[in-house]
């Protein structure tokens, strides 16, 4: 008797630990629940994604919990503390848009749950920057074009009807982006603000682009040996066609003259021609040209080359000036002329390196990625947006090099390109 006494007792013991474990495991189900691994407490699906002159707020609404509803507050550029957002939301509630902001400050967010008429302890947070600039990256591993918030957080919109799209150029007068797919032999532009898009034909291997702002048109390197240059309409432009280049993979077209820079990839030149097509200066170099940028000022040409681990700069006649070995593979370069910096992405050394415009020096440098490809710049604000293709992301930088946000989630990222709103 008292062993089977003693059983039963053993068993009445188990029963009671494991009936305790499973309101433990159920305590922890709660999405109220602090110690619950998913959401700590907080409300779920919070995010803040900025535009232009405002922030939107959106979050996961819960009719099903016992809960009175949600409080989201503010912490504003000079706040000391959060405010309430206007009264306690309803559990149906799922967002709301922020109109009270100003661009290119950082406004920060918190929603918490509201029990009993108290606003709990355990907040979701998240931030924004809202702004004029408009980000686009060519992801061809998506085949996407996509578009960026102002603050580079959150993607806005996303396009697929490019193939697989590796190049973008912006033309903000006209309020097109311009892309091109290597792999598909397509390019055209696409209208953020409709669903209008145009293709471009008669084209074999399109890459890099470049916008002539002087009169909206475009050049594509077709990578099957020629200069395309194409109107809005995708007809052909003034001057024509530039033919038989050997494999132009970076053109770009001067700021203040609208001269034709490209990098032949397989003749190790970079060749321009002036605004109504005549070739006036070659520049034969010892290794493949990648990318060219024109420095408005001075008109003198930056020029990278990955293969050959060199950032050259050219005169307008074709002259090497000099060139830096800073660099371990750049592609990718911007130039800042308001603070007189070019930015280099250098793809080998996972780094992106400002340099000197008079003196090529390194200036500063900003890491902590793999395989920089593309660069821009707001010579606005000096802010850098790199895309590292390695990492998979899209980072925004301060012109002194701060990492102020960073994206993740790309598929396999190649080129930016920005509006600046103007």
């Amino acid at each position: 008797m008292r062993r089977l006494a003693a059983v039963l007792i053993a068993a009445a013991l188990a029963a009671a630990a494991l009936g305790s474990a499973g309101c433990s495991r159920r305590d922890r189900a709660n999405p109220l629940d602090p110690a619950n691994p998913e959401t700590g407490g907080r409300p779920e699906g919070f995010n803040a994604v900025s535009n232009y002159s405002v922030i939107s707020l959106a979050w996961t609404p819960r009719p099903d919990l016992a809960i009175d509803g949600f409080q989201l507050s503010r912490l504003a550029p000079g706040d000391s503390l959060y405010r309430p957002l206007g009264g306690t939301r309803a559990t149906t509630s799922n967002g709301y848009v922020d109109s009270g902001v100003l661009n290119g400050r950082r406004y920060r967010y918190r929603l918490a749950y509201v029990v009993g008429g108290q606003a709990g302890q355990h907040a979701a947070e998240d931030e924004a920057t809202a702004g004029a600039l408009r980000a686009y990256v060519a992801d061809p591993g998506a085949g996407a074009v996509v578009r960026l918030s102002p603050d580079g957080r959150d993607v806005i919109t996303r396009w697929t009807s490019f193939g697989d799209v590796q190049s973008v150029a912006v033309d903000g007068e006209a309020g097109l982006v311009w892309v091109s797919s290597w792999a598909d032999g397509l390019a055209g532009w696409l209208d953020p603000s409709t669903p209008f898009t145009l293709q471009v034909t008669g084209l074999s291997s399109p890459y890099t682009l470049a916008v002539d702002r002087g009169d909206n048109t475009v050049w594509i390197c077709d990578r099957s040996g020629a200069l395309v240059h194409r109107d809005l309409n995708g007809a052909s432009a003034s001057p024509g066609t530039i033919p038989l280049l050997d494999d132009p993979i970076g053109v770009a077209v001067g700021p203040s003259d609208r001269s034709v820079w490209v990098c032949e990839g397989g003749g190790n030149r970079v060749r321009r021609w002036n605004s109504v097509g005549t070739p006036v200066a070659t520049a034969f170099l010892g290794a493949s040209p990648s990318r060219v940028a024109v420095d408005s000022l001075t008109r003198v040409a930056w020029v990278t080359s990955l293969q050959g681990a060199r950032v050259w700069r050219i005169a307008e006649n074709g002259a090497v000036l000099d060139s830096s070995s800073a660099c371990a593979g750049p592609i990718g370069i911007a130039l800042d002329r308001p603070r007189g910096l070019a930015w280099v992405a250098d793809a080998v050394g996972n780094r992106v390196v400002a340099l000197d415009l008079a003196t090529l020096a390194v200036v500063r440098t900003i890491g902590g990625f793999v395989e920089p490809r593309s660069v821009a710049v707001d010579p606005t604000t000096g802010e850098v947006w790199i895309v590292a293709r390695g990492t998979r992301a899209v980072l925004r930088c301060a012109s002194d090099g701060t990492v102020l946000d960073r994206l993740a989630g790309f598929a396999d990222p190649s080129e930016i390109a920005l509006d600046f709103g103007w």
